[in-house]
């Protein structure tokens, strides 16, 4: 069972009402030489900030990648402090409604245009037209 030391976001979208970052595990410290410092960045889900137009309530997303075998307390724990920390709302509430999804789609490079790559993520999840505001 892998197990990461930290996790990181890189965000790959953003518009008025959305942003979409990849979560990142960070593993394998000790297994470094002088030309590597030894670490592993694996894709290990998705994450989703979008305001919903109709409400104007944020709404956040957790995609973890289904791996087997893979443990997600911590990514969760982490995610969620980092979406409070990017939230595009200034009500409290918020940032406290997560709904966390599986998801099979995995990619480490994604080309333009990312709205096909993201659709492709959350599905019926968030409106279509969102992506286009």
């Amino acid at each position: 069972m892998l197990e990461y030391e930290c996790y990181s976001f890189s965000r790959l979208f953003l518009n008025s009402n959305l942003e979409f970052f990849f979560i990142l595990g960070v593993n394998n410290s000790d297994n470094f030489d002088e030309l590597w410092d030894g670490r592993n960045i694996e894709v290990i889900g998705y994450t989703v900030i979008y305001i919903d137009s109709e409400t104007n309530e944020q709404k956040n997303f957790i995609y973890l990648i289904d791996y087997d075998n893979k443990k997600y307390d911590d990514a969760i724990k982490y995610t969620k402090k980092f979406i409070e920390q990017m939230s595009l709302s200034d009500k409290l509430s918020d940032t406290e409604n997560f709904k966390i999804i599986n998801t099979e789609v995995y990619s480490r490079v994604v080309s333009e245009p990312y709205k096909d790559f993201i659709k492709a993520v959350v599905k019926n999840e968030i409106p279509e037209f969102i992506l286009d505001l």
